[in-house]
């Protein structure tokens, strides 16, 4: 009965892998996204609200102007992030709400103490 009930278990498992393939790999892009510091906290601060790239070098300090413009473009790329323009200057909003959700879910039970 065991082995029985364990290999319908395994079969069910293997079944939900195969349907799920494409949800699998966008949330592993997501999670090789983020992964990088200066993404993660990107994003961190994003979900604050918008900000024009030379705050968000301000606020993160890991880097040079063009080292924050180019993981914004990534981000932007993926579709987790995008821009608009306020007169002369360039804004920067987290646009996937999902995302948004993760990153408050990983401060709340990570990074609090």
């Amino acid at each position: 009965m065991y082995v029985k009930m364990k290999d319908n278990k395994i079969e069910n498992i293997k079944t939900r892998f195969r349907e799920s393939e494409k949800v699998c790999e966008k949330v592993m892009d997501i999670f090789s996204l983020i992964s990088n510091k200066t993404r993660f906290r990107i994003l961190c601060a994003l979900k604050v609200g918008d900000f024009c790239v030379n705050d968000i070098v301000d606020m993160i300090q890991l880097g040079k102007i063009s080292n924050i413009s180019q993981q914004l473009r990534l981000l932007s790329m993926a579709g987790i992030v995008e821009r608009y323009r306020n007169k002369k200057q360039v804004f920067y909003h987290l646009k996937d709400e999902k995302v948004k959700k993760m990153i408050v879910f990983l401060e709340k039970h990570y990074l609090s103490s």
